[in-house]
């Protein structure tokens, strides 16, 4: 027996329902409300050519249309969901790891450039500046080069800056 006081007033027991009646009067009401409503659509076209959509057929040319069932998906679904997003992740971290490696090529690559062109620059400068251009013969002595072949020689040089230098 439950005894609440209020204010200094009692009230009786039987203010509150016995718990077994509420839980009786509980399933009661879950049995009569259904959980999930269902009811079929109904597609028919009038005679301008416009298409309807209704929860009953108003012609006899009216045709149900089957809708696909939007439940939570299976157990088996989301682990295919999740396979299928591990890969596009993995695949995309991949693509990033090559990207990466093929930026830091290029990044190599512009300051090989930079420095060859550097090179070819100082060598071309300092060659047009020169009052005699030698080379080593045979034997290990200069040969001064010609007037053609230093004419040749600073062609091979622009040549070079050009192409380092683009």
């Amino acid at each position: 027996m439950l005894v609440i006081t209020m204010e200094s007033r009692t009230l009786p027991p039987s203010f509150f329902p016995p718990l077994q009646d509420t839980v009786l009067l509980l399933l009661v009401m879950l049995l009569l409300f259904p959980l999930r409503v269902e009811a079929g659509v109904y597609q028919w076209t009038d005679e301008q050519g416009r298409v309807h959509f209704s929860d009953r057929p108003v012609t006899g040319e009216s045709t149900e249309v089957k809708i696909k069932d939007r439940s939570r998906p299976s157990v088996q679904d989301r682990q295919d969901r999740k396979l299928k997003m591990k890969r596009m992740l993995d695949v995309y971290e991949e693509d990033r790891a090559a990207k990466k490696e093929a930026d830091r090529k290029q990044e190599k690559e512009r300051k090989k450039r930079k420095r060859n062109c550097l090179h070819a620059k100082d060598r071309y400068d300092s060659h047009s500046r020169a009052t005699g251009i030698y080379d080593f013969g045979k034997d290990g002595d200069r040969r001064y080069l010609s007037d053609g072949e230093r004419t040749r020689h600073m062609q091979k040089l622009k040549a070079e800056v050009a192409r380092w230098c683009k």
